[in-house]
């Protein structure tokens, strides 16, 4: 029987009024690849996707399921029917981290004075979700970083209870390449794996699948 893989994929929009929205450069291309060879190894995929262009989309046929949202508290109502009956998690969505306290029902006119957003964080998916996960439950997340990556990397995977860890850096955003490395939780140093495309990128992870 397939196992069942969850992938939470592309960036999430937060919007402030109907047109305006704090997002970043995440494309989706690396929950595609990691998608596509999940497929090639006979996994039951999940596919929850932000906001992404069409052709970053992977292409399940009859073998998987994709999910679309907007926003951060939607992926994470959507994860949260899936979690507990997947065996296998990746988060390589780019969540934002805020979210606008009020989002305004009309589009807001340009003035000269300046505009105070007023903020406040999204929910750690991640962190939420994996406080439930089981022993017979893989999860692996994504750490981007543009300074002291591996501490921080691995003070995420600590606190959000991951099986493993990809490090990776902003010049990864929209790429079809980066530079990745992998600490496993049970692991004392980080595994480079160098400057790779992100399908190979994609082998490697599920690689650690066991």
């Amino acid at each position: 029987m397939s196992k069942k893989l969850l992938i939470l994929s592309g960036p999430t929009h937060e919007y402030i009024d109907p047109v305006r929205f704090i997002g970043n450069a995440s494309s989706g291309l690396m929950g595609k690849a990691l998608a596509e060879e999940a497929l090639a190894r006979d996994f039951d995929v999940t596919f929850i996707s932000g906001p992404v262009a069409p052709e970053n989309l992977p292409d399940l046929g009859t073998s998987g399921t994709i999910l679309h949202v907007t926003g951060a508290e939607e992926m994470l109502s959507v994860a949260q029917q899936y979690f507990q009956t997947s065996e296998v998690i990746i988060f390589a969505a780019a969540v934002a981290d805020y979210t606008p306290i009020e989002k305004k029902t009309e589009k807001m006119e340009k003035s000269e004075d300046d505009l105070v957003l007023h903020l406040k964080a999204t929910a750690d998916i991640a962190k939420m979700l994996c406080a439930q996960k089981t022993t017979n439950q893989t999860a692996i997340g994504f750490a981007l970083q543009t300074a002291d990556g591996e501490a921080n990397a691995r003070c995420k995977l600590d606190t959000k209870n991951l099986d493993g860890i990809v490090l990776n850096t902003p010049a990864t955003l929209g790429a079809s390449s980066g530079t990745f490395s992998y600490l496993a939780a049970n692991a004392l140093g980080f595994d480079p794996w160098g400057t790779i495309d992100k399908a190979t990128c994609a082998q490697h992870i599920l690689d650690q699948v066991k």
